[in-house]
């Protein structure tokens, strides 16, 4: 578990950085280009410069934002990958409550029914600045 604790983080800590370096290189070369244009002796050579500027910067922004959104992957794998020992013990309260529980034979089998539909149907993404939900909330708000 550390081992791939240490390659997740390690990659998003790359991509993050390399997302920092693309940015800086691309305001880097706005602000060139910026004087360059300032100090050209024509307008086609202002004109150029400002373009290769513009170019240069969005280049720099698209190649930022691949390298954001890697790490931002990364972490969403790290994320479901400590998450899934909670919800495998979440499983196995379940199943303990129901062998415990004083339930007829077709009311145990549907309850099992219902928690193995829940084990295999994937849990729904959740929207950044929303908490996901855990079994049991859907559809009770």
């Amino acid at each position: 578990m550390d081992l791939y604790h240490d390659i997740a983080t390690g990659q998003a800590r790359r991509s993050f950085r390399n997302a920092q370096v693309a940015m800086a290189a691309g305001f880097l070369l706005l602000i060139v280009f910026v004087a360059v244009a300032l100090q050209a002796s024509t307008t086609a050579g202002s004109v150029v410069a400002g373009g290769l500027g513009a170019v240069s910067a969005a280049l720099s922004g698209f190649v930022a934002r691949t390298f954001v959104k890697s790490q931002e992957t990364a972490a969403a794998h790290l994320r479901a990958y400590f998450d899934q020992p909670l919800e495998f013990s979440r499983y196995l309260a379940a199943e303990r409550l129901i062998a415990d529980s004083a339930l007829s034979e077709q009311q145990r089998a549907e309850a099992l029914i219902a928690l193995v539909q829940a084990m295999v149907t994937p849990p729904a993404p959740a929207t950044p600045g929303q908490s996901p939900e855990t079994p049991g909330q859907a559809g009770q708000q």
